[in-house]
């Protein structure tokens, strides 16, 4: 759940954002927000399109991306490679997982 100016908002993939909705929730401002979507950290859901619409699941990223800049003073770049990577090390535990349910002996 997530909360704005008092209110609560369920999250979920299905929500979408706009750039100013995720600067105020993230707290990283729209020239950084551009940035990394140039940076191909964060993807518009129809790029082409203007103004940019984004997927409840780049909260996410654009929360991990504002906690990385202040823990780090990184640049976006510096972000961007960072949160590339996070993504890396979680899909190849996915797929770790993956590969230990199907081994004999082992339950779900």
């Amino acid at each position: 759940m997530q909360t704005r100016s008092g209110e609560a908002t369920w999250m979920s993939d299905a929500r979408e954002f706009s750039m100013a909705e995720l600067a105020e929730l993230s707290g990283l401002s729209s020239t950084e927000l551009h940035e990394l979507v140039e940076f191909g950290a964060v993807v518009p859901l129809r790029p082409e399109a203007t103004p940019w619409v984004f997927g409840g699941h780049c909260l996410v990223t654009v929360r991990t991306a504002f906690r990385l800049r202040q823990s780090f003073d990184l640049e976006p770049h510096g972000i961007a490679l960072a949160i590339a990577l996070l993504q890396r090390v979680s899909d190849l535990e996915a797929q770790l997982q993956h590969v230990r349910a199907r081994l004999p002996g082992q339950s779900a």
